[in-house]
This record gives structure tokens, sequence and C-alpha cells, in this order.
């Protein structure tokens, strides 16, 4: 069935507006401050997961390590109630959520919720929810309250989402929103502004954004902001993203070529040198840069799995982490944990690794420099030559080379063009000693030049 708004729904819009404009405000001392959105670190939480509690209390006691790994922002996975009908798994999915409104009862309540948040503040940091406006849960308060909101099929039957293409996903647990109902979009909208009106919270992750109409997301993410300034982060790949108003949007292409890279099926410079697409993308926008998420982890493989060990998951982050953008964490990513955390069953993550204090400080220090290093804070970004541009990421961030061997070799390297001796290492503090560059497997450096 079309997603095409009919024409009615321009009236709608000006209803919604106009309603809009009678709610409350929160409003916070820090409100006026936006720098955070600009140059936000992401660090993205499944409470289930994040403690052996799995609820906000657990999370509340972990937020000081959150912050230990550099992080400023909190996104957390869904946190309202799960759907059981049709659910996937013991526990089902995050994803299938059966009231916008409410709140897992397995994380606590609403008071919990509260407190969690007055910590985050309190520590200076920010919290976005995850919000899923594509589908929701068979068992979503709406199937009975409001079934003309969902799209059916020429029987009259509710439909699992389809994607782009007009193809049924295999997202079973879900039915789809009919985003042509114009009374859908307002209550859509009205659930949105709730958690922003009621809690506090700092922004969101849009579950999906690329199968949500593109005028639906402007009015909302306007009228979003008419309460005040949040961070708006798309799962979504496509630029235009940015024209809809979202600040970030998803490094999917980036994090699909590194991997080809990792397993040689694309050369280290060809990789780097589509990087520079990025650079240009409408409002100012920026990627979101990863090696993990919970979708990658859970269908996937975690990082120190797919490249390699823990070196190869380390040099991995640096090459992502350094390119123009916010960099992310996900559970546990951060002592290097193997785990594959599942979507639909209970897996608490395994804080107790080996080395995890040394490691926490080496992700530490290369989301420092993407946030705080002035080399790193524009947009700017220039592929190097060198003499193993299959092997090797090159590029040039200010005054800054960043050098990721991408193989589990030593290799040496030069560059064409570029002076390199006494420059110095800004992850190690050691100064390259001469022009050619000895790199260990998986060895990265980062050389502030004179």
């Amino acid at each position: 069935m079309t997603r095409t708004v009919r024409s009615c729904f321009a009236a709608c819009l000006l209803f919604v507006a106009a309603c809009a404009t009678t709610q409350p405000a929160v409003t916070t001392s820090a409100a006026s401050d936006t720098s955070w959105i600009v140059r936000p670190a992401l660090y993205e939480v499944f409470v289930r997961d994040f403690s052996a509690a799995g609820n906000f209390q657990g999370l509340i006691d972990g937020l000081d390590r959150i912050q230990a790994a550099g992080s400023n922002v909190l996104w957390l996975m869904p946190i309202y109630p799960l759907g059981q009908l049709n659910k996937k798994g013991t526990i089902g999915s995050p994803y299938a959520v059966a009231d916008y409104r409410g709140i897992n009862p397995d994380f606590g309540g609403a008071a919990d919720f509260r407190r969690l948040l007055d910590a985050v503040h309190a520590r200076g940091m920010k919290l976005i929810l995850d919000f899923v406006p594509n589908h929701t849960a068979w068992d979503h308060v709406w199937m009975q309250q409001h079934p003309d909101f969902y799209t059916r099929d020429a029987n009259g039957k509710v439909m699992v989402p389809m994607d782009n293409s007009g193809n049924p996903t295999d997202w079973t647990d879900v039915a789809d929103l009919n985003y042509n109902n114009p009374a859908m979009r307002q209550a859509m909208i009205a659930d949105m502004r709730y958690w922003l009106e009621n809690f506090d919270v700092d922004g969101y992750r849009m579950d999906v954004a690329h199968f949500v109409p593109d005028d639906f997301w402007k009015e909302a993410i306007a009228n979003l902001h008419s309460i005040r300034p949040i961070l708006m982060l798309a799962e979504a790949g496509e630029a235009r993203q940015h024209t809809n108003g979202f600040h970030l949007s998803y490094g999917w292409d980036s994090y699909g070529g590194l991997k080809e890279v990792w397993h040689k099926a694309a050369s280290a410079a060809q990789w780097t040198a589509h990087q520079v697409d990025d650079v240009n993308l409408p409002n100012n926008g920026r990627r979101l840069h990863f090696t993990t998420n919970h979708d990658e982890t859970g269908w996937d493989q975690p990082p120190v799995t797919l490249f390699g060990g823990a070196a190869g998951a380390r040099a991995a982050f640096v090459a992502m982490t350094l390119l123009p953008g916010a960099p992310l964490l996900y559970n546990g990513q951060e002592v290097e944990s193997p785990q594959k955390l599942p979507l639909f069953e209970k897996e608490p993550v395994n804080w107790n690794q080996p080395n995890a204090s040394v490691t926490i400080g080496f992700y530490r220090k290369v989301i420092d420099l993407n946030r705080t290093g002035g080399d790193f804070v524009g947009r700017d970004l220039k592929v190097i030559e060198t003499n193993l541009p299959n092997d090797v990421i090159a590029y040039q961030r200010g005054n800054a080379v960043v050098l990721v061997n991408t193989r589990n070799r030593a290799l040496t390297l030069a560059a064409t063009g570029m002076k390199l001796e006494g420059a110095r290492d800004l992850l190690s503090g050691g100064e390259q000693k001469t022009d050619t560059v000895a790199l260990a497997p998986y060895g990265v450096l980062v050389l502030k030049l004179h």
C-alpha cells in the first residue's frame, strides 16, 4: 500500500502545530547550551543486559564507568513495555513496543527513570531515548483504541512492516503503522512530546527512520524543537535525513566498507576516499560512526571477533572514531567483551574482562580526541597517499595524521610528500623518529605534525 500523504494532511498539521503551542514545556538551566549536540560521544545502553539487575538502578550504578570511557550522551534502547503477542524469543524484542508512554516494569517505574535522568544530568551528561515510530507490537494500546492507525492489505488484514521496495520484512512481531492517517501522525507527535515535557529527556534515536515519510519528519522535528533544542539521531543512511532535521545519521557504508578492508575485499585507500563524501552532508549533518551496536553485535559479531582480536578491534575503532562525525560505544565494548548480546533474551555483560582498566583508558583517549582535539573539530578530511594503499588507512584531519594498519602483520609505511619525522603520537606521546613509519600488527598512530 502506498505511503503517499493525503492532501487533507496539510490542514491537520496546522491543527497539530496549534495544539502544540498550548503544551507546557520543561525547561532546564542548561537548555541554552547546545554544544553537546554538535559534538556528542554516544554510549548505547541495553538496560536489560547492562547489569545483572537489568534495571534502571543497575544503570545508575554503572554511570561512572560510562563516563570514564569518555561518552557524554546515553542512548537508551527502548524502555517501553514489550509486546507479547507474536513475540520473538523468550522475552521479546525491545523494538516491539506495547505503549509509547509506558515503562517496562522490569526496568522500574517512572520514579526510577526520573532518578536515572537526575543522575545522568548531575554528571553533566545527556540522555536520549530510542523511539520506534514505524511500527508497534501487535498488542500495542493503539491496536484496540485506534485500529485505523495500521496499514492493511487488500483483505483488510493488518500488515507487517514493508521495506522501501514494497517487500514485506521478517518483522513478524510488529505491525505496520499507516502514515496516510493524519490522526495517527498527530498521536505519534504527541507521544514523542510526552517524554520531553514530562521527563526532560534530551533527544531521540529514531528507529528505521528511512521507513517513515520525509514530510512527517520535517513536521515532527520542528514540533519537538519548539519545546527546546534536542539531539535527533536517524537510524538511516540517506543524506536527506539531515534536510529532514536530523543531526546524526548512520555510517552504515563506513562500517560495511571497513569490514571489507579487514577481510581484503576492498583497499584501505578506497575506503578512506569514500569517507570524503560524508563531510558535505546537508545542514552540517554528521555520521554516527561505529564498529558495533545492538544490531551488529546481535546479528554479526562483536568487534574483538570481527576485527581479529583486541588489537584489531582498537585499530578499527581509531579508524572510525577519528573521521568527521560522532563516535559510539555499545554495552561492554570498552572492556572488549566477546559476547554476542541477543535482542530477544537476557545476557548480562561480563564486565570482568582482562585488562579492562587499560582498555577503557584507550577508548577514552580516542573519544577525547574526537570530542576535544582541535584537529578533529571540523569536517575536513584529506586522503594521504602511501606505499601501502591496500593495507593502511591513512588520512589527515587538521594538522594530525591518522595511520591504521588493517593487517595482522608488521608493515613499513612511507607517506607520499609528507614529513613525519619529529611528529608526536597523540595516543602514546612518543616521537616519530623517521619519515618511514613502522606499524605493528594492527598498529595505529595519530601523529601531530609540526
